[in-house]
């Protein structure tokens, strides 16, 4: 997957994603690009009711993954029935379609 890019602090390690200006654990600015593993599991999760106008669903169910390296990532959940610590595989699709065009966005899918 690589539509998305993580950043790794080359002082103590931690990973972020999305970027920030300075390492959020020991300030350091210089980072290495890192993709995401495919697979993750859930951290947490909610429903949201109250959505944007043009998306023609009654609710949505959004998630935290921490991927397998590390790195975590908020992402539509493609199941009825989230469970914390679930495996999902993570995909880059559609969200929704705003003036005519698509947005793409993270999706997570339970494991088969």
């Amino acid at each position: 997957m690589s539509e998305i890019t993580a950043y790794k602090c080359q002082a103590c390690g931690y990973v972020m994603y999305p970027s920030h200006y300075r390492c959020l654990h020991c300030g350091n600015r210089e980072f290495d690009e890192i993709a995401p593993s495919e697979r993750g599991k859930l951290l947490t999760y909610t429903e949201i009711w109250n959505l944007p106008w043009g998306i023609d669903e009654r609710s949505r169910v959004i998630g935290v993954v921490e991927f397998d390296n590390g790195v975590k990532a908020m992402g539509l959940l493609k199941t009825d029935a989230p469970k914390l610590g679930m495996k999902l595989a993570a995909g880059w699709e559609p969200v929704r379609v705003i003036g005519g065009e698509e947005v793409y966005g993270l999706v997570f899918a339970p494991v088969k």
